[in-house]
């Protein structure tokens, strides 16, 4: 198993860890500001609520623009790009 030196104090930790089990300093090429995982469990009911809205409850013209724009946030979170 390869290993690589903690910048803060100095010791070995495994390669793909995120931080340092030692110290906790957090590697930056690991870190992402993005949570694994949102995407999936936000975007798609959001689209799918905004569609089904859109479809079912579109009677008036602001009820179809609500839910065009939920659709369109749940599809910006379904396919952002990590």
């Amino acid at each position: 198993m390869q290993k690589k030196t903690c910048p803060r104090c100095k010791r070995r930790v495994g390669e793909n860890a995120p931080r340092c089990r030692h110290c906790g300093y957090f590697f930056p090429e690991r870190s992402s500001p993005w949570a694994a995982g949102p995407a999936y469990g936000v975007g798609f009911p959001l689209v799918l609520m905004g569609v089904l809205t859109m479809f079912i409850l579109g009677i008036s013209t602001g009820m179809v623009l609500a839910a065009g724009t939920i659709a369109l946030v749940g599809f910006l979170f379904f396919f952002h790009p990590r």
